[in-house]
């Protein structure tokens, strides 16, 4: 008799728990897709959250977005059977992002006596006119005052028609071999290196800021970089 009312008790409450994650329904995923960096830099999306428990009211507590994601409250707090509400997300996307990103939105809500949590997975693969690595960002993860070090990356043209960079600018600490003007072939890749000569301690910083033609709209792309320098070269 023991065994069986622990195993009525068990399946109850396997009852009870399936119910109660069954109340609110949400999608599991926003995917945008495979697209270029919008111009606005960020993508937008009305996310549902349905009561679909067949009684009680579901209570939104809390709408939680991840970094780089931006949310409004929804227009329904408490919604009764059947109904939706709806939250407006953001996805805020850079110049120096590309391949597939993925964020997260936590919605939490309260139905009965239950918490309820879903998180949302927010995708989108950006196709850039320009592949650059192995990084956005340029590390020194060795740099020594007085002596210069350097970062190579790389440039990649991923399409069957040429491209043009232009508009290039180099600020802080660092130095780019990148000529204004450069021309990148059909699927051709290049090889960039970024410098840096220290000539102080503490933190290194700089950006090579610039713009991509010559395939669909023109992209602006940004290497930042970064780094510490915390010995003096030959010691």
């Amino acid at each position: 008799m023991y065994r069986s009312a622990v195993l009525i008790i068990v399946l109850l409450v396997g009852v009870l728990s399936a119910s109660a994650q069954s109340a609110m329904k949400v999608p599991d995923a926003q995917d945008w897709g495979t697209m270029r960096l919008p111009k606005e830099q960020f993508v937008e999306a009305e996310l549902p959250i349905e009561n679909v428990a067949k009684s009680g009211i579901l209570k939104i507590l809390e709408v939680k977005p991840g970094c780089g994601c931006t949310k409004t409250d929804p227009d329904k707090w408490e919604l009764n059977p059947g109904e939706v509400a709806k939250v407006k997300i953001k996805l805020n996307l850079t110049p120096s992002q590309s391949g597939p990103i993925v964020k997260t939105v936590t919605i939490k809500g309260l139905h009965g006596s239950d918490t309820l949590v879903k998180v949302v997975m927010l995708k989108v693969n950006l196709e850039r006119v320009l592949v650059v690595g192995p990084s956005t960002f340029a590390s020194f993860n060795d740099a020594a005052m007085g002596a210069e070090s350097t970062v190579p990356m790389t440039l990649e043209n991923p399409s069957g028609m040429p491209i043009k960079i232009s508009k290039v600018t180099v600020d802080g600490m660092i130095k780019a071999d990148l000529p204004e003007g450069t021309v990148l072939g059909a699927r051709e890749k290049r090889n960039l290196i970024i410098r840096c000569t220290p000539d102080k301690p503490g933190q290194i910083f700089g950006t090579v800021r610039f713009t991509v033609s010559g395939n669909g709209d023109d992209e602006e792309f940004i290497i930042q970089a970064y780094g510490n320098v915390l010995k003096v070269a030959g010691k």
